[in-house]
Protein backbone atom coordinates (compact mmCIF):
# COMPACT_ATOMS: atom_id res chain seq x y z
CA UNK A 1 0.00 0.00 0.00
CA UNK A 2 2.95 2.59 1.06
CA UNK A 3 4.61 1.80 -2.29
CA UNK A 4 1.73 2.69 -4.29
CA UNK A 5 0.89 5.98 -2.15
CA UNK A 6 4.27 7.38 -3.06
CA UNK A 7 3.89 6.46 -6.91
CA UNK A 8 0.43 7.62 -7.05
CA UNK A 9 1.35 11.24 -5.15
CA UNK A 10 3.94 11.67 -7.52
CA UNK A 11 1.72 10.79 -10.41
CA UNK A 12 -0.80 13.14 -9.28
CA UNK A 13 1.82 16.08 -9.02
CA UNK A 14 3.31 15.96 -12.62
CA UNK A 15 0.75 16.89 -15.20
CA UNK A 16 1.85 15.97 -18.86
CA UNK A 17 3.66 19.00 -20.60
CA UNK A 18 3.06 17.41 -23.99
CA UNK A 19 0.54 15.31 -24.18
CA UNK A 20 -23.17 18.33 -9.79
CA UNK A 21 -23.76 16.33 -10.24
CA UNK A 22 -20.76 14.34 -8.30
CA UNK A 23 -19.73 17.63 -6.21
CA UNK A 24 -18.19 17.91 -3.83
CA UNK A 25 -17.87 17.97 0.67
CA UNK A 26 -16.01 21.61 0.15
CA UNK A 27 -19.76 22.26 -1.09
CA UNK A 28 -22.67 20.04 0.45
CA UNK A 29 -25.94 21.50 1.00
CA UNK A 30 -20.77 -10.87 -21.83
CA UNK A 31 -23.85 -11.03 -21.48
CA UNK A 32 -23.85 -14.89 -22.12
CA UNK A 33 -21.28 -15.12 -18.75
CA UNK A 34 -23.03 -17.83 -16.22
CA UNK A 35 -23.86 -15.76 -13.15
CA UNK A 36 -20.98 -17.50 -10.53
CA UNK A 37 -21.02 -13.93 -8.74
CA UNK A 38 -17.71 -13.09 -10.37
CA UNK A 39 -16.97 -10.17 -11.83
CA UNK A 40 -17.30 -12.14 -15.64
CA UNK A 41 -14.08 -14.02 -14.56
CA UNK A 42 -14.29 -15.36 -18.51
CA UNK A 43 -13.96 -11.59 -19.89
CA UNK A 44 -9.58 -13.02 -20.94
CA UNK A 45 -6.69 -10.97 -19.82
CA UNK A 46 -5.54 -8.65 -22.30
CA UNK A 47 -3.83 -5.97 -20.31
CA UNK A 48 -2.30 -2.38 -21.94
CA UNK A 49 1.09 -2.35 -22.83
CA UNK A 50 2.95 -1.52 -19.24
CA UNK A 51 5.45 0.86 -21.14
CA UNK A 52 4.46 4.54 -21.20
CA UNK A 53 3.97 6.10 -23.96
CA UNK A 54 2.88 9.66 -25.40
CA UNK A 55 -1.00 10.35 -25.51
CA UNK A 56 -2.24 11.13 -29.09
CA UNK A 57 -3.59 14.25 -29.77
CA UNK A 58 -7.60 14.66 -29.24
CA UNK A 59 -10.35 17.33 -29.65
CA UNK A 60 -14.17 16.92 -29.50
CA UNK A 61 -16.79 17.44 -31.92
CA UNK A 62 -20.81 18.07 -31.24
CA UNK A 63 -23.02 15.37 -31.90
CA UNK A 64 -25.54 17.78 -32.64
CA UNK A 65 -23.76 21.09 -34.13
CA UNK A 66 -25.73 24.07 -32.95
CA UNK A 67 -27.72 22.50 -30.35
CA UNK A 68 -27.86 23.45 -26.64
CA UNK A 69 -29.36 20.05 -24.74
CA UNK A 70 -31.02 21.11 -21.42
CA UNK A 71 -28.73 20.06 -18.91
CA UNK A 72 -27.27 16.94 -20.52
CA UNK A 73 -25.94 14.26 -17.80
CA UNK A 74 -25.38 11.09 -19.68
CA UNK A 75 -25.40 9.92 -23.39
CA UNK A 76 -25.29 6.25 -24.69
CA UNK A 77 -26.51 3.94 -27.40
CA UNK A 78 -28.76 0.87 -27.63
CA UNK A 79 -27.95 -2.39 -28.33
CA UNK A 80 -28.52 -3.51 -31.87
CA UNK A 81 -28.31 0.06 -33.07
CA UNK A 82 -24.17 1.82 -32.47
CA UNK A 83 -25.51 4.86 -34.48
CA UNK A 84 -28.71 6.78 -32.81
CA UNK A 85 -27.42 8.65 -29.35
CA UNK A 86 -29.57 8.61 -26.29
CA UNK A 87 -28.83 12.01 -24.11
CA UNK A 88 -30.29 11.83 -20.48
CA UNK A 89 -31.04 15.62 -19.02
CA UNK A 90 -31.28 16.29 -15.81
CA UNK A 91 -34.95 17.42 -15.99
CA UNK A 92 -36.28 14.42 -16.67
CA UNK A 93 -35.97 13.88 -20.73
CA UNK A 94 -33.75 11.58 -22.66
CA UNK A 95 -33.81 12.95 -26.29
CA UNK A 96 -32.51 10.93 -29.51
CA UNK A 97 -29.66 12.51 -31.74
CA UNK A 98 -29.76 10.95 -35.07
CA UNK A 99 -27.39 11.58 -37.68
CA UNK A 100 -26.23 15.19 -35.68
CA UNK A 101 -30.40 16.58 -35.33
CA UNK A 102 -31.85 16.16 -32.64
CA UNK A 103 -35.49 14.34 -32.81
CA UNK A 104 -37.78 16.59 -31.71
CA UNK A 105 -40.02 14.14 -29.72
CA UNK A 106 -38.26 12.69 -26.85
CA UNK A 107 -37.96 9.03 -26.31
CA UNK A 108 -38.72 9.28 -22.57
CA UNK A 109 -39.99 11.75 -20.45
CA UNK A 110 -40.72 12.24 -16.68
CA UNK A 111 -40.76 16.19 -16.72
CA UNK A 112 -42.50 17.07 -13.53
CA UNK A 113 -42.13 13.77 -11.75
CA UNK A 114 -38.98 13.73 -10.70
CA UNK A 115 -37.36 16.16 -7.75
CA UNK A 116 -34.42 18.13 -9.76
CA UNK A 117 -32.87 20.38 -7.67
CA UNK A 118 -29.03 20.00 -6.61
CA UNK A 119 -28.44 16.79 -7.14
CA UNK A 120 -31.57 15.37 -8.10
CA UNK A 121 -33.29 14.11 -11.21
CA UNK A 122 -32.98 11.88 -14.29
CA UNK A 123 -29.76 10.72 -13.52
CA UNK A 124 -28.97 7.42 -15.54
CA UNK A 125 -29.95 5.19 -18.41
CA UNK A 126 -29.25 1.24 -18.89
CA UNK A 127 -30.72 -0.58 -21.92
CA UNK A 128 -31.36 -4.04 -21.48
CA UNK A 129 -28.28 -6.49 -23.14
CA UNK A 130 -31.41 -7.77 -25.52
CA UNK A 131 -32.89 -4.66 -26.08
CA UNK A 132 -32.97 -4.81 -30.13
CA UNK A 133 -35.74 -7.67 -29.58
CA UNK A 134 -36.92 -7.19 -25.87
CA UNK A 135 -37.52 -3.27 -25.43
CA UNK A 136 -36.87 -3.15 -22.19
CA UNK A 137 -34.51 -0.29 -20.42
CA UNK A 138 -33.94 0.95 -16.87
CA UNK A 139 -33.62 4.48 -15.23
CA UNK A 140 -32.24 6.36 -11.91
CA UNK A 141 -34.94 9.11 -11.18
CA UNK A 142 -35.34 10.63 -7.95
CA UNK A 143 -38.80 11.37 -7.33
CA UNK A 144 -40.30 13.47 -4.21
CA UNK A 145 -43.33 12.85 -1.46
CA UNK A 146 -41.09 11.88 0.08
CA UNK A 147 -37.61 12.21 -1.58
CA UNK A 148 -36.55 8.46 -2.71
CA UNK A 149 -34.09 7.39 -5.19
CA UNK A 150 -35.42 5.22 -7.54
CA UNK A 151 -34.39 2.29 -10.19
CA UNK A 152 -37.16 1.34 -12.53
CA UNK A 153 -37.83 0.00 -15.38
CA UNK A 154 -39.56 0.59 -18.78
CA UNK A 155 -40.80 -0.45 -22.12
CA UNK A 156 -39.90 0.60 -25.87
CA UNK A 157 -43.12 1.47 -27.80
CA UNK A 158 -43.90 -1.27 -30.30
CA UNK A 159 -45.37 1.31 -32.62
CA UNK A 160 -42.39 3.42 -32.35
CA UNK A 161 -38.86 2.18 -31.61
CA UNK A 162 -37.84 5.74 -30.99
CA UNK A 163 -40.67 6.26 -28.22
CA UNK A 164 -40.98 4.85 -24.67
CA UNK A 165 -44.49 3.76 -23.02
CA UNK A 166 -45.45 6.07 -20.25
CA UNK A 167 -46.10 3.46 -17.74
CA UNK A 168 -44.00 2.24 -15.18
CA UNK A 169 -42.76 -1.75 -16.21
CA UNK A 170 -41.39 -2.85 -12.44
CA UNK A 171 -39.36 -0.85 -9.93
CA UNK A 172 -36.32 -2.70 -8.99
CA UNK A 173 -35.15 0.23 -5.64
CA UNK A 174 -36.57 1.99 -3.74
CA UNK A 175 -34.80 3.55 -0.89
CA UNK A 176 -36.21 7.08 0.83
CA UNK A 177 -33.96 9.52 1.00
CA UNK A 178 -33.09 12.52 3.77
CA UNK A 179 -31.00 14.62 1.32
CA UNK A 180 -30.86 16.15 -2.45
CA UNK A 181 -27.10 15.50 -3.04
CA UNK A 182 -25.21 12.01 -3.22
CA UNK A 183 -27.42 9.95 -5.83
CA UNK A 184 -25.15 8.32 -7.35
CA UNK A 185 -27.02 7.30 -10.17
CA UNK A 186 -25.12 5.73 -13.00
CA UNK A 187 -26.49 1.79 -13.76
CA UNK A 188 -24.95 -0.52 -16.32
CA UNK A 189 -25.05 -3.67 -17.34
CA UNK A 190 -22.06 -5.87 -16.69
CA UNK A 191 -20.29 -8.07 -18.72
CA UNK A 192 -22.20 -11.13 -16.37
CA UNK A 193 -25.59 -9.15 -17.53
CA UNK A 194 -26.63 -8.29 -14.29
CA UNK A 195 -27.80 -4.77 -13.73
CA UNK A 196 -25.03 -2.50 -11.67
CA UNK A 197 -26.25 0.77 -9.40
CA UNK A 198 -24.46 3.55 -8.10
CA UNK A 199 -26.03 4.63 -5.17
CA UNK A 200 -24.50 7.83 -2.57
CA UNK A 201 -24.22 7.64 1.05
CA UNK A 202 -27.37 9.79 1.33
CA UNK A 203 -25.79 13.00 1.20
CA UNK A 204 -24.88 16.02 3.60
CA UNK A 205 -21.25 16.29 4.49
CA UNK A 206 -19.30 13.52 6.05
CA UNK A 207 -21.17 10.60 6.40
CA UNK A 208 -23.35 11.72 9.64
CA UNK A 209 -26.16 8.87 9.32
CA UNK A 210 -26.06 6.20 12.51
CA UNK A 211 -22.67 4.97 14.18
CA UNK A 212 -20.62 4.15 11.34
CA UNK A 213 -21.78 6.22 8.39
CA UNK A 214 -23.84 4.72 5.90
CA UNK A 215 -20.99 4.05 3.76
CA UNK A 216 -19.82 1.02 6.03
CA UNK A 217 -22.92 -0.24 6.49
CA UNK A 218 -23.54 -3.25 4.43
CA UNK A 219 -27.62 -3.33 6.00
CA UNK A 220 -28.52 0.28 3.85
CA UNK A 221 -28.21 0.32 0.33
CA UNK A 222 -26.27 3.61 0.87
CA UNK A 223 -23.14 4.48 -0.15
CA UNK A 224 -23.03 0.84 -2.22
CA UNK A 225 -22.24 -0.35 -5.72
CA UNK A 226 -25.82 -2.82 -6.00
CA UNK A 227 -25.40 -6.35 -8.66
CA UNK A 228 -29.59 -6.48 -9.69
CA UNK A 229 -31.01 -9.42 -11.66
CA UNK A 230 -34.30 -7.80 -13.95
CA UNK A 231 -36.00 -10.96 -13.48
CA UNK A 232 -35.79 -11.52 -9.95
CA UNK A 233 -38.76 -10.15 -8.60
CA UNK A 234 -39.14 -9.23 -5.70
CA UNK A 235 -35.85 -8.44 -4.09
CA UNK A 236 -34.28 -8.64 -7.48
CA UNK A 237 -30.51 -9.65 -5.83
CA UNK A 238 -28.38 -11.25 -8.43
CA UNK A 239 -27.66 -15.00 -7.52
CA UNK A 240 -23.75 -15.22 -6.07
CA UNK A 241 -24.14 -11.15 -4.20
CA UNK A 242 -22.01 -11.64 -1.20
CA UNK A 243 -24.39 -10.62 1.59
CA UNK A 244 -27.51 -12.06 3.24
CA UNK A 245 -29.39 -10.56 6.13
CA UNK A 246 -28.65 -9.63 8.63
CA UNK A 247 -25.56 -9.19 7.94
CA UNK A 248 -26.12 -7.23 5.04
CA UNK A 249 -28.70 -6.63 2.13
CA UNK A 250 -28.33 -9.25 -0.50
CA UNK A 251 -28.16 -6.42 -3.31
CA UNK A 252 -25.58 -5.15 -2.40
CA UNK A 253 -22.07 -5.89 -4.32
CA UNK A 254 -19.75 -3.74 -2.91
CA UNK A 255 -19.96 -0.76 -0.49
CA UNK A 256 -17.87 1.85 1.43
CA UNK A 257 -18.45 4.22 -1.39
CA UNK A 258 -18.93 7.91 -0.84
CA UNK A 259 -20.53 9.12 -3.96
CA UNK A 260 -20.07 7.20 -7.10
CA UNK A 261 -20.15 9.72 -9.52
CA UNK A 262 -20.28 6.91 -12.73
CA UNK A 263 -18.54 3.84 -12.97
CA UNK A 264 -17.74 1.14 -15.96
CA UNK A 265 -16.79 -1.75 -17.36
CA UNK A 266 -13.79 -2.13 -19.56
CA UNK A 267 -15.43 -3.90 -22.59
CA UNK A 268 -12.83 -5.85 -23.60
CA UNK A 269 -11.02 -7.05 -20.02
CA UNK A 270 -14.52 -6.95 -18.20
CA UNK A 271 -12.77 -4.93 -15.36
CA UNK A 272 -14.71 -2.60 -12.96
CA UNK A 273 -13.30 1.34 -12.65
CA UNK A 274 -15.40 3.94 -10.51
CA UNK A 275 -14.61 7.57 -10.03
CA UNK A 276 -15.75 8.49 -6.42
CA UNK A 277 -16.42 11.79 -5.19
CA UNK A 278 -14.68 13.12 -2.25
CA UNK A 279 -15.30 14.70 0.66
CA UNK A 280 -13.22 18.03 1.17
CA UNK A 281 -9.15 17.12 0.09
CA UNK A 282 -9.10 14.14 -2.06
CA UNK A 283 -10.67 12.30 -5.18
CA UNK A 284 -10.51 8.90 -5.95
CA UNK A 285 -10.65 6.09 -8.56
CA UNK A 286 -11.03 3.03 -7.74
CA UNK A 287 -10.71 -0.56 -9.45
CA UNK A 288 -11.70 -3.97 -9.17
CA UNK A 289 -9.92 -6.31 -11.85
CA UNK A 290 -12.49 -8.96 -13.73
CA UNK A 291 -13.01 -11.83 -11.66
CA UNK A 292 -12.92 -9.67 -8.26
CA UNK A 293 -15.63 -11.36 -5.77
CA UNK A 294 -18.09 -9.51 -4.51
CA UNK A 295 -18.30 -7.61 -0.94
CA UNK A 296 -15.08 -5.18 -1.42
CA UNK A 297 -14.94 -2.54 0.96
CA UNK A 298 -13.61 0.90 -0.85
CA UNK A 299 -13.04 2.43 3.06
CA UNK A 300 -15.53 5.34 3.38
CA UNK A 301 -16.10 6.95 5.68
CA UNK A 302 -13.11 5.49 7.60
CA UNK A 303 -10.91 6.92 4.60
CA UNK A 304 -10.78 9.55 2.16
CA UNK A 305 -8.55 8.49 -0.32
CA UNK A 306 -5.64 7.37 1.33
CA UNK A 307 -5.98 9.40 3.86
CA UNK A 308 -8.04 8.45 7.72
CA UNK A 309 -11.44 10.59 7.99
CA UNK A 310 -12.53 9.26 10.69
CA UNK A 311 -10.47 7.51 13.15
CA UNK A 312 -13.48 5.78 14.74
CA UNK A 313 -13.82 3.80 12.07
CA UNK A 314 -10.53 2.62 10.92
CA UNK A 315 -10.65 -0.67 12.26
CA UNK A 316 -14.24 -1.34 9.76
CA UNK A 317 -11.79 -0.93 6.96
CA UNK A 318 -8.68 -3.11 7.53
CA UNK A 319 -9.78 -5.09 4.44
CA UNK A 320 -10.36 -1.99 2.18
CA UNK A 321 -9.48 -1.82 -1.40
CA UNK A 322 -6.91 0.79 -1.78
CA UNK A 323 -7.71 3.31 -4.59
CA UNK A 324 -5.44 2.83 -7.68
CA UNK A 325 -5.09 7.00 -8.02
CA UNK A 326 -5.71 9.31 -5.50
CA UNK A 327 -5.49 13.36 -6.69
CA UNK A 328 -5.86 16.29 -4.18
CA UNK A 329 -8.16 19.41 -4.58
CA UNK A 330 -7.43 22.58 -6.09
CA UNK A 331 -4.17 22.00 -7.72
CA UNK A 332 -3.29 23.46 -10.95
CA UNK A 333 -0.38 21.37 -11.56
CA UNK A 334 -1.63 18.16 -12.32
CA UNK A 335 -3.47 16.70 -15.00
CA UNK A 336 -6.91 16.86 -13.95
CA UNK A 337 -6.23 19.96 -12.09
CA UNK A 338 -7.62 21.49 -10.46
CA UNK A 339 -10.48 19.57 -9.81
CA UNK A 340 -12.80 19.26 -6.57
CA UNK A 341 -15.24 16.51 -8.05
CA UNK A 342 -14.16 13.37 -9.98
CA UNK A 343 -16.48 12.23 -13.08
CA UNK A 344 -15.51 8.70 -13.62
CA UNK A 345 -14.94 8.10 -17.78
CA UNK A 346 -14.54 4.64 -19.56
CA UNK A 347 -11.48 2.65 -20.86
CA UNK A 348 -11.33 3.12 -24.67
CA UNK A 349 -11.76 0.37 -26.92
CA UNK A 350 -12.63 1.69 -30.20
CA UNK A 351 -11.03 1.49 -33.41
CA UNK A 352 -10.53 5.57 -34.56
CA UNK A 353 -7.64 6.27 -32.26
CA UNK A 354 -5.64 3.75 -31.86
CA UNK A 355 -3.10 5.08 -29.62
CA UNK A 356 -5.87 5.34 -26.92
CA UNK A 357 -6.69 1.50 -27.23
CA UNK A 358 -6.26 0.57 -23.60
CA UNK A 359 -6.26 4.51 -21.91
CA UNK A 360 -8.71 5.29 -18.99
CA UNK A 361 -10.56 8.64 -19.75
CA UNK A 362 -11.79 10.83 -16.62
CA UNK A 363 -12.47 14.06 -16.01
CA UNK A 364 -13.98 16.39 -12.92
CA UNK A 365 -17.10 19.04 -12.36
CA UNK A 366 -15.14 21.44 -12.02
CA UNK A 367 -12.33 21.84 -14.62
CA UNK A 368 -12.05 21.73 -18.20
CA UNK A 369 -9.39 19.23 -18.63
CA UNK A 370 -9.80 15.23 -19.46
CA UNK A 371 -6.98 13.32 -18.17
CA UNK A 372 -5.88 9.98 -18.93
CA UNK A 373 -4.63 6.80 -16.93
CA UNK A 374 -2.56 3.72 -17.96
CA UNK A 375 -2.72 0.79 -15.22
CA UNK A 376 -0.47 -2.36 -15.53
CA UNK A 377 -0.69 -5.16 -13.10
CA UNK A 378 -3.67 -2.76 -11.14
CA UNK A 379 -0.47 -0.69 -11.09
CA UNK A 380 -0.58 3.29 -12.88
CA UNK A 381 2.63 3.22 -14.75
CA UNK A 382 1.28 6.77 -16.87
CA UNK A 383 -0.92 9.92 -15.76
CA UNK A 384 -1.11 12.46 -18.31
CA UNK A 385 -3.58 15.24 -19.18
CA UNK A 386 -4.80 15.40 -22.89
CA UNK A 387 -3.48 18.47 -24.58
CA UNK A 388 -6.39 20.29 -26.81
CA UNK A 389 -9.48 18.30 -25.09
CA UNK A 390 -11.32 21.05 -23.35
CA UNK A 391 -14.94 21.72 -22.62
CA UNK A 392 -15.12 23.90 -25.71
CA UNK A 393 -14.30 27.44 -25.41
CA UNK A 394 -16.41 28.17 -22.39
CA UNK A 395 -13.67 27.26 -19.46
CA UNK A 396 -13.79 26.36 -15.99
CA UNK A 397 -17.78 25.73 -14.51
CA UNK A 398 -19.29 23.88 -17.66
CA UNK A 399 -19.50 20.57 -15.77
CA UNK A 400 -17.84 17.86 -17.30
CA UNK A 401 -21.11 15.67 -15.69
CA UNK A 402 -20.46 12.08 -17.57
CA UNK A 403 -18.48 10.22 -20.48
CA UNK A 404 -20.57 7.97 -22.82
CA UNK A 405 -19.45 5.01 -24.85
CA UNK A 406 -21.46 4.14 -27.97
CA UNK A 407 -21.96 1.17 -29.47
CA UNK A 408 -18.56 0.73 -31.38
CA UNK A 409 -16.29 1.98 -28.12
CA UNK A 410 -16.31 5.88 -29.23
CA UNK A 411 -16.24 7.73 -26.62
CA UNK A 412 -18.42 10.52 -26.27
CA UNK A 413 -18.79 13.12 -23.26
CA UNK A 414 -21.60 15.62 -21.56
CA UNK A 415 -21.53 19.02 -20.38
CA UNK A 416 -23.92 19.97 -17.71
CA UNK A 417 -23.84 23.73 -17.61
CA UNK A 418 -23.23 25.03 -21.28
CA UNK A 419 -25.24 22.12 -22.43
CA UNK A 420 -22.94 20.37 -25.01
CA UNK A 421 -22.96 16.48 -25.88
CA UNK A 422 -19.83 16.28 -27.97
CA UNK A 423 -17.55 13.45 -29.27
CA UNK A 424 -13.88 12.52 -28.66
CA UNK A 425 -11.79 12.10 -31.81
CA UNK A 426 -7.94 12.44 -32.80
CA UNK A 427 -6.87 15.66 -34.15
CA UNK A 428 -6.01 15.13 -37.97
Amino acid sequence: MRTRLFLLLALVGCGSSDAVPGDSGSQDGGPDAEPDGDLDATAGDQGTPCEPAPFPSLTAEDVAPGHRFEQPLYVTTAPGDPDTLYVVEKEGRIVVVQDGEVRETPFFDVRGEVLTSSEQGLLGLAFHPDYATNGRFFVFITPGGPRRNVVAEFARDPEDALRALPDEVARLVEVQDSQPNHNGGMLAFGPDGFLYVAIGDEGGGGDRFGEIGNGLDRRTLFGTLLRLDVDAAPSFAAAGNPFTLPEGQPQVWAYGLRNPWRFSFDRETGDLWIGDVGQGAFEEIDYLPAGSPGGANFGWRAYEGFSVFNEENVDLAVDRVDPVLVYPHGVEDQPIGPGVSITGGYVYRGEAIPRLQGLYLYGDFRSDRVAGVRLCDGEVVQHDRFLGLTAGGDGRGTGLASFGEDGRGELLVTYLVNGLVRRIVAVE
